[in-house]
């Protein structure tokens, strides 16, 4: 069961909102995964791919940098600029 809310924001857009079990973030020192539970942080995110993972199925997207503040609960991605990606 999905237990970790998933926003990604555009200045134009929401590109998505969504319950989701697992996300991986291109952080600016590295990959981040967050798992429900998380320590609270922000984060400057670079160039590159957001997993969301929700009951064995994996969601994708590109992400033009942008910021990430991550809480227990919830992960807010806000991107310059983000587009899904289409396949596995």
């Amino acid at each position: 069961m999905a237990g970790l809310r998933l926003r990604i924001v555009t200045p134009h857009d929401e590109l998505l909102d969504d319950s989701v079990d697992l996300v991986i973030l291109p952080g600016s020192e590295g990959q981040l995964a967050v798992l429900p539970g998380h320590i609270p942080l922000v984060t400057t995110l670079k160039d590159g791919e957001i997993r969301a993972d929700k009951d064995g199925t994996r969601e994708r997207f590109f992400v033009g940098g942008g910021w990430a503040k991550v809480s227990s609960q919830q992960v807010i991605v806000l991107a310059r600029e983000a587009e899904a990606v289409e396949g596995k």
